[in-house]
């Protein structure tokens, strides 16, 4: 397969209005993965993150944990997340929970266009960007949305 930037377990269903009780803010975990073509070495965490994103990029051999950020955000607002190499993630909350837990993030990463997603609380959503550090590594993003509990 080429190296055309995928979008993996992308869920776009809308689902009605928010419901009565939803929180005023949205916690958003970013967990920021290098996937290399060198490096043979699989952090054991994203072993099932690995094996998704190989059956597309199967010249990714080596993937780890370069950070994991989280932030609050309110709904409507946005917030940039520092990737490696001065890079950015902006990450908006378009969207708070809905009656069947899903919230609506809008997300713009290095070298894509900006992509709007409805996602299930608590599963992350990987993106694979085709940004490549000097490293040769590529930059790789998992996205985490559930609500905030004030602790």
């Amino acid at each position: 397969m080429g190296r055309f930037p995928i979008l993996l377990a992308l869920a776009s269903i809308a689902c009605g209005p928010p419901a009565k009780d939803a929180p005023k803010a949205i916690r958003v975990t970013v967990v920021v993965i290098l996937a290399s073509t060198q490096d043979k070495t699989i952090n054991p965490k994203l072993k099932t993150l690995a094996e998704e994103v190989q059956k597309r990029n199967v010249e990714f051999t080596g993937f780890k944990i370069d950070s994991t950020l989280d932030k609050s955000i309110p709904l409507g607002e946005a917030h940039s997340f520092n990737l490696p190499e001065k890079q950015i993630a902006k990450v908006t909350v378009s969207q708070g929970q809905n009656k069947t837990g899903q919230t609506e993030l809008t997300v713009k990463l290095p070298g894509l266009d900006e992509v709007t997603y409805t996602c299930v609380c608590d599963k992350f959503f990987p993106i694979v960007t085709p940004y490549k550090l000097k490293s040769g590594e590529t930059i790789l993003v998992a996205i985490l949305a559930k609500p905030c509990t004030g602790k």
